[in-house]
């Protein structure tokens, strides 16, 4: 009796369509996904009026301002081993900011990392915005 190998299903590589949900998700774009800023760099943004509106005002406009930044720079191939695009690093007002996204369960827990991160219907992504000291 002959026996047949089987041939094991080669994997699929989804890095492209992660890196594609993870440029949306950064780009603010991405349905299942939130962007957040540190209170360390949220605080700088706002400024230091004594006005709460000028500082709500002043914190709006700079996180707009820094997430043009960083969706118009491009990421250091360094920040980028994977080919995610899920990390990078800009410099904003004198300060060295990182940004990173991490990929959960869309199970509204968000407590386990995602089984299938190249789904958009199956993952929710998260993106962070910080100082480099935050990290």
């Amino acid at each position: 009796m002959t026996q047949l190998a089987q041939a094991t299903p080669a994997a699929v590589d989804h890095t492209a369509e992660i890196a594609r949900l993870n440029d949306a998700a950064r780009a603010g774009s991405l349905a299942t996904s939130r962007t957040v800023f540190t209170r360390a760099l949220a605080n700088i943004l706002a400024g230091d009026a004594a006005d709460p509106g000028a500082r709500q005002a002043s914190l709006m406009l700079g996180q707009a301002a820094l997430r043009r930044l960083i969706n118009e720079t491009p990421i250091e191939p360094g920040n980028d081993p994977y080919g995610e695009r899920d990390f990078g690093a800009v410099e904003f007002q004198g300060h060295k900011i990182f940004w990173k996204v991490d990929v959960y369960a869309n199970d509204g827990t968000f407590s386990w990392g995602s089984e299938t991160p190249w789904d958009a219907q199956q993952s929710f992504r998260v993106v962070t915005i910080m100082l480099a000291s935050d990290w």
